[in-house]
């Protein structure tokens, strides 16, 4: 691919507009062209900035006088129809109490599931996709903090900040500055970002699989910076993160992490706000599978992706 046909479709690539085909030629063009690495971001940029300008005009927002005038059409109607629903409320109130009773006992039979001593087995075991609850919880026994307790502390409240930059950037795209492209915040901020496309690229070309890459970029959220990396599947976006332990100021542990048996990193399985999220680590850094996708499903693509990215995280941790 010459520099002129990608400026030509730089947009249609944005919008996720191209064939699987034609977004690795524009990825492989990208990773050797720098000149078009800045019109891409100047492009995105762009984009974000209108799309931000529209997203807050005053002139775009509900008028206070119009929404109060809707909310008391909206309270009269439902008043109305309260005086012609008493003999359905009955019978909701039973539909409502059977939801309740499921809900309850299907809580129970999670937090059974969920307990930590069965994670516990389940991790010391090796079996993949077993949850974990990130909070020491009441069972647990008193005393001063380990290493590991701290690191998994810090790990649930880095989960937050992932599954909070999936939801503000992958899919609503209302981040507080724009995203810069990965590459050049491996030249500034961290050597884990450098190729981190390719080799995601790479390993959903030999599998084959129905996951397509739709971008790459380096954005922050909450003050953390994430190298983003966002696929597509059936519909559903998936955000892979990858971010430094000790940024921003952490405990800054350096924590010891081999692959299994399996050749797979050590996986925690967990929810955030509708999400589910996969997390792994290495020695500095964490990485994170957040999608809307069921939990068995977000974990087949931490699984699909997780020992290259491992491999290539541990790489540059190496060489720094």
């Amino acid at each position: 691919m010459r520099c002129r046909d990608f400026r030509q479709i730089a947009d249609s690539y944005l919008s996720d507009e191209l064939l699987t085909e034609t977004n690795h030629e524009v990825i492989n063009h990208l990773e050797c062209c720098a000149e078009c690495r800045r019109e891409l971001a100047a492009r995105r940029q762009l984009r974000f900035r209108l799309h931000a300008t529209f997203a807050y005009a005053d002139r775009l927002q509900i008028a206070d006088e119009f929404a109060n005038r809707l909310r008391g059409q909206l309270r009269a109607l439902a008043l109305r129809e309260r005086k012609h629903s008493a003999p359905r409320l009955v019978a909701w109130l039973a539909i409502a109490v059977c939801l309740m009773l499921a809900v309850a006992v299907a809580f129970t039979l999670r937090s059974m599931r969920n307990h930590p001593s069965n994670q516990q087995r389940a991790l010391a075991a090796g079996q993949p996709g077993s949850s974990e609850n990130w909070g020491s919880g009441p069972g647990s026994s008193p005393g001063p903090p380990d290493e590991d307790s701290v690191l998994r502390a810090t790990m649930a409240e880095i989960s937050g900040d992932a599954a909070g930059d999936h939801h503000n950037c992958a899919i609503n795209f209302r981040l507080l500055e724009p995203p810069i492209p990965l590459e050049e915040a491996g030249l500034k901020y961290d050597t884990a970002y450098l190729n981190l496309t390719g080799v995601v690229n790479n390993r959903l070309t030999q599998v084959s699989a129905g996951l397509q890459l739709v971008e790459s970029h380096s954005c922050v959220f909450n003050s953390r910076r994430f190298a983003h990396i966002v696929l597509r599947d059936r519909g559903s976006l998936i955000s892979l993160l990858v971010t430094d332990l000790s940024h921003p100021a952490g405990p800054g542990i350096a924590a010891t992490r081999t692959l299994s048996e399996r050749g797979q990193p050590a996986m925690i399985s967990s929810q955030f706000e509708g999400y589910q999220i996969v997390c792994f680590e290495t020695a500095k850094h964490a990485v994170f599978i957040v999608s809307d996708l069921a939990e068995a499903e977000n974990l087949a693509v931490a699984r699909l992706l997780g020992p290259s990215v491992y491999n290539h995280v541990t790489d540059a941790e190496g060489s720094a």
